[in-house]
């Protein structure tokens, strides 16, 4: 490992970074024109083989650009992991590393770093502090520490430049995305996106997220962490650990579907008493590595950074499209849909019919589970007419819906992505009583 700051010194300029995403294409191209030459060559070859061949050596030359980027480039992995039926299955088993575990920085720089933040170095704030990391993401690592008073703790420090990552990044991602997709609301999505990656490196934020959820969601069968806030700052941030088997530990030991059911139960409920409540707060980012299976059967809840506020119209207004869902009110459904300008006067006719086509099926999809008392997720059909309705809703062009919108369907997107892979037989019951609760005690809408 090395021992001078020098050696992770992250680029935080828009030419640095864009050297990097331009010596990524190449390398993407270079491993294509192989392809091709292998595709010329070894005619008799196994394509559907050298085809996957062509998707690994290019999900990991991407990744290990992206893992000396780290930001908004790493949070793009986390999505790439993401089993949306878009990207190539070799894609989402080499990008799911950014779920878990990403090279860290060095000890030197660690110490560095928590002296800036908090003032003096670990060893002068904690009786104990670990120097490896025991966990590396997107934004910052983890570090096991002790305190003086015997609690074991978590230390997130936060990598050097990240808040200049994402203004470069979102620059340079500006243009290239706007020649993809077009309509009214790309700016605002784009500030969406930036306003919550700014927040996500304000560690004194996620502090007090950390406080809210323990507040109102650490009961029996749910663990979070809570916020140190005297070792906590901009930069560091110090939390009580939580400790569990992240879920890719937990289903390599091939547990019993009565453990899988369990687990599946108690994240399912925990989304849905998010949605039901009316905070109009949402644990936005629900990738498997912010999830711990634990062996005292209950689950833990980890990263508070991604946390999104709603305003109470549109929270409303959501409630209120999922009760038409489930009473099949078409009008009520494309009065919400104009209200929360899925569809919007800015559309031609045919975008309009297109766009009113997919939410159709997507919504009629979604509210399945809820539609019985009970419901399997390890029934494949479901999932793959839900990856089949994604990959539709990927070449959909248009810019639709508010912006409030990209976290409500980045919980969608993780939350099914996750009980896929569980596989477990749910009691839905519950959570469609909650949210019809919820929905009688809404006021009239206008």
């Amino acid at each position: 490992m090395p021992d001078s700051d020098s050696d992770d010194r992250f680029p935080s300029s828009k030419l640095d970074r864009g050297k990097i995403f331009a010596k990524t294409g190449l390398k993407v191209g270079a491993n294509y024109a192989r392809y091709l030459k292998d595709r010329v060559t070894n005619r008799s070859g196994d394509k559907t083989a050298q085809k996957q061949a062509l998707n690994t050596k290019n999900a990991e030359d991407i990744y290990a650009e992206l893992t000396k980027l780290r930001g908004t480039a790493l949070k793009l992995a986390q999505s790439m992991s993401m089993d949306t039926g878009v990207l190539p299955d070799e894609f989402m088993d080499v990008m799911a590393q950014a779920q878990y575990k990403v090279p860290p920085m060095n000890q030197a720089l660690v110490r560095k770093r928590i002296r800036d933040g908090l003032g003096r170095f670990p060893e002068q704030l904690f009786d104990t502090f670990q120097g490896e990391a025991m966990a590396a993401a997107s934004i910052g690592q983890v570090h096991r520490a002790t305190l003086s008073d015997g609690r074991d703790v978590a230390v997130k420090v936060q990598y050097p430049n990240i808040r200049n990552t994402i203004e470069s990044d979102l620059k340079v991602a500006r243009p290239l995305i706007g020649r993809l997709v077009k309509g009214p609301y790309l700016d605002e999505y784009f500030e969406e996106i930036r306003s919550m990656l700014m927040q996500e490196t304000d560690y004194e934020n996620e502090a007090d997220n950390i406080e809210f959820f323990a507040d109102q969601y650490d009961y029996d069968d749910v663990v979070t962490p809570r916020a140190v806030y005297e070792y906590t700052s901009e930069t560091v941030l110090t939390m009580t650990h939580v400790a569990g088997e992240h879920m890719n530990e937990f289903l390599a030991r091939e547990p019993g579907q009565e453990r899988r059911n369990h687990f599946g139960q108690l994240l399912w409920d925990f989304v849905h008493d998010q949605i039901a409540s009316n905070y109009c707060t949402l644990h936005a980012d629900a990738h498997p590595g912010n999830f711990l299976f634990r062996d005292d059967g209950r689950l833990g809840v980890i990263d508070f950074g991604c946390v999104k506020r709603f305003p109470q119209d549109f929270r409303d207004n959501m409630l209120r499209l999922w009760n038409a869902r489930i009473q099949d009110d078409e009008d009520a459904i494309h009065d919400l849909l104009h209200t929360l300008d899925i569809l919007h006067s800015d559309m031609n006719t045919a975008t309009r019919e297109r766009v009113a086509s997919f939410f159709q099926r997507f919504g009629r999809l979604i509210v399945q589970p809820y539609r019985s008392d009970t419901f399997d997720f390890g029934d494949d059909a479901f999932y793959n007419e839900l990856k089949e309705c994604f990959r539709e809703g990927s070449k959909l062009r248009e810019t639709s819906g508010s912006h409030h919108f990209i976290f409500i369907n980045k919980v969608l997107v993780g939350l099914f992505g996750i009980m896929n892979q569980l596989k477990p037989k749910l009691n839905t019951a519950r959570s469609r009583a909650a949210l019809r609760d919820s929905v009688d005690e809404l006021p009239t809408a206008p």
